[in-house]
């Protein structure tokens, strides 16, 4: 296929730019990824570079998913260039030039979300010591905002307890923390000059580039200082990660950033009928220094139905809402899946539990996103994922640590403590803890059992490795083979080996170095995932990326959006988040509130304990009228 087929003529200008840094501002629906898809083809056909020499970015795991298997089908047989996730791309990095740093741990290591939660954090807890995790996860939260923000680079140093707690643990296991992986390669590629990249890169595609943070954004200028043309796609208007420090002005500020650069603005909005894209467009001039730009639904496309619902309680509301799914589903013979639930938040499942309870009432199918839909995130699943880990680096102190952690060995809680304590009075890291005490250095009451755990799990793992160390065995193979070695209930094991091998299809892996490294980088605050066949309930900041035919924004409240925020940057945020929330419909959009929120739901958002609730302030004003929700549902479904 062409670079050009069935492009709109502002398509391929953009997608054709050549010579100098160019900005894409496209707003939803517009063409974003298509545009980037073809970007890479003509800079291939038409302008004979290199695969290799091209380097496309995103923001997401399912985003890159998404661009590689585009680019790979069009382009069909051909090489396609590396197209990953930053975070990704910074670890790869880091990984190549690992012996030229000294400043984290190796071999470099970095610890999944799973481990930070229930290790890391737990640990640190009890070391500092703290009352609670939540605790413990804003401290590590301010950690993350210093690096994500360069405030670190000011020699900003946070409590100190908490910092030697932290050196001390990662010191004993051997990690590195997400969080860190773009500031540490913004500081390589700053201070070490014969820092080395994978490629001899050309051109520089940046997906989502609004997301992006202030280290994130450093890094793209040191790759575009090495003489490397950047393109970057996003939307100002979508900026809505402010709680890992993006922030809408660093696409704003992208031509005076970048001197003599372009820029390529994307107006047709090609998914949400005219009555959605009027109301969503309200919300966004709301913000009176956004990038101004003009986006228009395509000719030919039917109004839509947009509208404003009010409801007594959230007992009306959900019942409301399923009803509608259901006549949707029955009646219009839509497909569960094309239908969204939006929640701002769902802490402790205030709001899906009402929703689930309203569903099940009425027999449709209802899939509540849950804080990860890991595939590892099981007790099995993580054992199975720290043996693939040891058969990588056969010392991974988190990945005996979890084992040890989770296997039936009588080795409980106070027990992991106190051979933490060892390591760290004797200077030891968890592995050679573990190692010396099976060859009998260290004495103590249970030692036998750590023992004999030592090496039953690295008789499993050698096994494992011995079994797959065939180099033409394919990843599905050496998948299968592992199992096979691993002692779990049969049924149990076959489920779980298809859902890894269907993780690893998705994220295009090919080797278990690959599948433990997805794993690492991939961030459960913002990967999203759909379930076939159901409707979908989703945190709205989980639902940017993805769009439905039919879309519920639940709780369009002024308790909750914006709730606690006032003032920008956090107030812009919000009402960026609702502007996505309402373009992610193609046509019917339906927000809904409540006059009051009683039981847990009333606990929520701001003033905490009062029920009562009124419209949120970002549509309060706009041309949408209220109705009454029990009333449309009716006339709707009477139908």
């Amino acid at each position: 296929m062409s670079w050009d087929t069935n492009l709109i003529e502002e398509q391929k200008l953009a997608a054709s730019h050549f010579g100098a840094h160019a900005r894409l501002l496209a707003g939803p629906g517009t063409g974003k990824t298509l545009v980037l898809t073809r970007r890479i083809m003509y800079l291939i056909q038409e302008r004979q570079i290199d695969p290799s020499q091209i380097l496309a970015l995103t923001f997401t795991r399912a985003a890159a998913a998404e661009l590689r298997q585009r680019v790979a089908k069009e382009l069909g047989n051909e090489i396609i260039p590396k197209i990953s996730t930053l975070h990704s791309f910074a670890l790869r990095q880091l990984l190549r030039n690992s012996r030229k740093l000294s400043a984290l741990p190796q071999p470099l290591r970095i610890a999944d979300d799973w481990e930070e939660r229930n290790i890391i954090m737990e640990d640190i807890k009890r070391i500092v010591p703290l009352d609670d995790i939540d605790q413990t996860k804003e401290k590590f939260s301010l950690l993350s905002a210093d690096w994500e923000s360069l405030i670190a680079d000011k020699a900003y140093t946070p409590e100190p307890r908490f910092i030697g707690a932290w050196q001390e643990h990662r010191h004993i296991f051997g990690y590195t923390l997400r969080s860190e992986l773009v500031y540490q390669l913004k500081r390589s590629l700053e201070k070490i000059e014969d820092f080395s990249i994978e490629y001899p890169i050309q051109h520089l595609l940046v997906d989502e580039y609004q997301d992006l943070n202030k280290c994130d954004l450093a890094v793209i200028r040191a790759i575009a200082n090495r003489r490397i043309e950047v393109f970057v796609a996003g939307d100002d208007d979508q900026s809505i990660y402010y709680f890992r420090k993006a922030h809408p002005e660093g696409i704003r500020s992208f031509r005076t950033e970048y001197e003599d650069s372009v820029d390529l603005p994307l107006k047709i909005c090609k998914r949400c009928d005219p009555a959605i894209l009027q109301i969503a467009e309200f919300v966004a001039e709301l913000d009176t220094k956004r990038i101004k730009k003009e986006t228009r639904a395509e000719n030919g496309k039917s109004q839509g139905d947009v509208k404003l619902l009010r409801f007594t309680d959230q007992n009306t509301e959900a019942i409301s809402i399923a009803k509608l799914c259901k006549h949707f589903i029955e009646q219009k013979h839509v497909n569960p899946e094309q239908i969204l639930v939006l929640l701002r938040n769902d802490r402790n499942g205030a709001y899906s539990k009402e929703l689930q309870k309203a569903f099940d009432s009425i027999n449709i199918p209802l899939s509540i996103d849950e804080k990860s839909k890991s595939v590892f995130d099981n007790k099995l699943g993580r054992q199975v994922l720290a043996l693939f880990r040891l058969t990588k680096n056969i010392e991974d102190h988190l990945a005996w640590r979890t084992l040890l952690q989770l296997r039936r060995n009588d080795l409980g809680e106070k027990k992991l403590i106190e051979l933490y304590d060892l390591a760290q009075r004797n200077g030891l890291s968890f592995h050679q803890l573990l190692k010396r005490t099976a060859d009998g250095e260290f004495q103590f009451a249970y030692r036998k059992k750590v023992s004999n755990e030592y090496k039953q799990i690295k008789d499993l793992a050698e096994s494992i490795t011995n079994s797959t160390q065939n180099s033409a065995n394919t990843i599905e193979e050496i998948i299968r083979k592992s199992m096979d070695i691993i002692s779990v209930e049969s049924s149990e094991k076959v489920k779980l080996t298809e859902k890894i091998l269907e993780f690893a299809r998705a994220n295009n892996i090919s080797s278990i170095d690959e599948l433990t490294s997805t794993v690492e980088i991939s961030d459960s605050e913002i990967e999203n995932e759909i379930e076939k066949d159901k409707v979908n309930v989703l945190t709205m900041h989980k639902a940017k990326g993805l769009t439905a035919d039919i879309v519920f924004v639940l709780g369009a409240e002024d308790e909750i959006i914006p709730g606690k925020q006032e003032g920008e940057p956090e107030l812009g945020d919000e009402r960026r988040l609702l502007f996505v929330s309402l373009t992610r419909a193609k046509h019917n959009l339906y927000i809904t509130y409540c006059n009051q929120r009683t039981g847990q739901q009333k606990m929520s958002g701001r003033n905490p304990g009062n029920s009562r609730r009124t419209l949120t302030r970002f549509l309060g004003d706009s041309f949408l009228r209220p109705e009454s929700g029990e009333s449309f549902v009716t006339s709707v479904t009477a139908k």
